[in-house]
């Protein structure tokens, strides 16, 4: 790889990928929305069922991470064929796994909102949302690797294009829905037309991919390199393993929140939404300089890469802060897009106070973690995400909750100190050069 990369080549590859991941966001702050219209308890329920179904689009990543740090690699090292070798082989096997995750989620539905703790009278919604979606399980799956393939390969352009018409299409059902204007109404109505638009979405990206020219063939989809898969499969449980425990994680501190008014849960539920903004362009530039830094490795160029990284910190932060710092400054007109309630922009205040300085902490995992999952230096984050997720992002929060008595707030301490924990100790791990000695064998891999 001879190329050097600028950061006009980082923001050619983050700002598709903002706005492909900011309207992904959108879709379900339409749902939020849209059913806020209606009612705090209808909008709490589907939020509810969200965070079970934000578990599964998580597992979805696991193929989709894993392939990205063996493709990046491969490109990197000019290995095109075996690139796009290795892009076919992960459908097959990313179709099986969502056909299962589908079939789970639908038929275990009711279980878990049970789990979750959802007052008897909000059950059905929750339910009734989880089974629709969750029949598309399988679209998340084949969508997710479908967008990192465009990535690795620099076009994040067309996967933002494929979200834009998914918005449209559920802006506009969504609007038909709460007007009375479509055959189903309510939750189920919403629903449906989520699914509506996350199927066209999926078939539009896949001719688009059928149309490009990487190498790849279609004898690849049943001609699979076992070993290759299995690396992949376990790379990316590990790099899905943050994100798993974290959405977990969510429905175990839900549970804790059930227990409060619906008011306090409707206040979760908005700031979450909302605070999902701040750092999406963070993570964005994050992701970007993750697939650079990657092409960087598989030339093994390590030097360009580790300071590259460095360099992506400075960035990330900027965007978080400023993110973080005017959700606080208008929170109350932000909240008011979902409610009028002063009880619950109340509960919302310091949620926005604490969240900025968890967004110092973010910047580091969405900068030197994501470096690190490039390198293919996996485990140890994946032990370091765990510890901090479950023994401070809920043990503390728990704690906080209930022996000190702070309620919501103490979820959010509880997040910060988990989010500075795992900051810390994966920008030691990049520094210490921790990965040097680990990267993937990528000359193992044959056409």
């Amino acid at each position: 790889m001879e190329k050097k990369y600028t950061w006009v080549d980082v923001f050619k590859i983050a700002v598709p990928i903002f706005v492909e991941q900011i309207l992904r966001s959108l879709m379900g702050t339409v749902n939020t929305f849209m059913l806020s219209r209606v009612s705090d308890s209808a909008s709490a329920a589907v939020g509810v069922a969200s965070q079970v179904l934000n578990v599964v689009i998580i597992a979805s990543f696991m193929m989709s991470s894993g392939t990205a740090i063996i493709e990046n690699q491969l490109l990197g090292a000019g290995k095109n064929r075996e690139a796009g070798k290795v892009m076919m082989n992960t459908y097959s096997v990313t179709a099986v796994l969502g056909i299962v995750i589908s079939i789970f989620t639908v038929t275990f539905a009711e279980n878990l909102i049970n789990f979750m703790g959802l007052s008897p009278e909000l059950t059905p919604d929750g339910t009734a949302y989880l089974k629709i979606l969750g029949s598309t399980c399988l679209f998340q799956f084949i969508s997710s690797m479908t967008s990192t393939h465009f990535r690795c390969h620099g076009s994040s352009t067309i996967p933002m294009i494929i979200v834009i018409l998914t918005n449209i299409i559920n802006l506009a059902g969504s609007w038909l829905v709460v007007t009375g204007k479509a055959p189903v109404e309510g939750v189920r109505g919403i629903a449906y037309v989520r699914m509506i638009a996350e199927t066209v979405g999926l078939i539009v990206i896949l001719v688009m991919f059928a149309r490009q020219k990487w190498d790849q063939e279609t004898k690849d989809l049943t001609d699979i390199d076992w070993k290759t898969v299995y690396e992949i499969f376990k790379t990316g449980v590990m790099c899905s393993m943050e994100g798993i425990c974290y959405m977990l994680a969510q429905m175990v501190t839900t549970k804790f929140v059930t227990q409060f008014s619906t008011e306090v849960l409707s206040a979760k539920i908005y700031t979450q939404t909302i605070n999902n903004y701040p750092y999406i362009a963070g993570i964005c530039i994050g992701q970007a300089a993750q697939i650079i830094s990657g092409h960087y490795i598989g030339a093994r160029k390590l030097e360009e890469a580790h300071a590259f990284i460095r360099r992506a910190f400075f960035a990330v932060l900027t965007f978080n802060l400023v993110g973080g710092i005017t959700c606080r400054l208008f929170c109350d007109q932000l909240m008011g897009i979902f409610t009028q309630s002063e009880e619950i922009k109340a509960i919302a205040r310091p949620l926005f106070t604490i969240d900025i300085i968890t967004c110092i902490a973010r910047s580091m995992n969405h900068s030197y973690v994501f470096g690190l999952r490039g390198a293919g230096y996996v485990f140890w984050p994946m032990v370091i995400a765990a510890a901090g997720i479950w023994i401070l992002d809920v043990g503390l929060g728990y704690l906080c909750i209930t022996a000190l008595g702070m309620g919501v707030v103490g979820l959010w301490v509880g997040q910060a100190a988990d989010e500075w924990f795992r900051g810390l100790l994966g920008m030691w791990a990049w520094e210490k050069k921790k990965w040097y000695n680990t990267l993937p064998d990528i000359d193992s891999i044959k056409e």
